[in-house]
């Protein structure tokens, strides 16, 4: 069953109209410039009474017994007002086909280890308007995005069992003198 269909739908939409608005029109042309125009296009489209996103927000893991330390940056994670509801990992690639593996890596690391994450809005300086924890929901969406030159299939089909149902991807397929080609699955 697939989780967390508003948002699924929020994203698809976000993704479409960043593809579309921006990328059809030459204005991304880095990983950046992407992560910028789709936390805009999702911002513009979520309450910002009940919805927060975060850029790049650090998730650290210790591994029981190795007491190892992981720590990842994914590019944009989506709460609700109590928990992360989702989790966005981006690739610019418009010339090859992607790589998307060390982003399956990184969503398995952190449902395995989502008891031990959450993220926070802690600010150095001014004034704390919200600093509370964010944990992982239990129904978390993970969520890869990418510009790419090659369709890899479902990328999905290639991630664990445990994020089956709570996956999304979102591609835009790029070609010489054509449009980008959006689709999800």
């Amino acid at each position: 069953m697939n989780q967390r269909t508003p948002l699924r739908k929020q994203l698809v939409d976000a993704w479409n109209e960043c593809i579309d608005c921006d990328y059809q029109r030459q204005r991304i042309n880095s990983e950046r410039s992407l992560q910028a125009s789709f936390w805009a296009k999702l911002n513009s489209s979520l309450s910002a009474k009940n919805r927060r996103l975060f850029i790049e927000p650090r998730m650290s893991v210790r591994e029981p017994g190795s007491g190892k330390v992981h720590t990842r940056y994914p590019d944009i994670v989506v709460c609700n007002t109590r928990q992360i509801i989702g989790i966005v990992e981006l690739k610019y690639q418009p010339r090859v086909k992607p790589h998307w593996q060390k982003d399956l890596e990184t969503f398995d690391l952190i449902d395995q280890f989502r008891s031990q994450i959450s993220v926070s809005n802690e600010r150095f300086l001014g004034v704390k308007v919200d600093k509370r924890p964010y944990p992982l929901a239990k129904d978390v969406l993970f969520v890869w995005a990418g510009v790419h030159a090659e369709w890899p299939h479902e990328i999905g089909k290639h991630a664990s069992a445990r994020l089956q149902g709570s996956f999304l991807e979102l591609h835009a397929d790029t070609s010489n003198g054509s449009e980008a080609t959006v689709r999800w699955a």
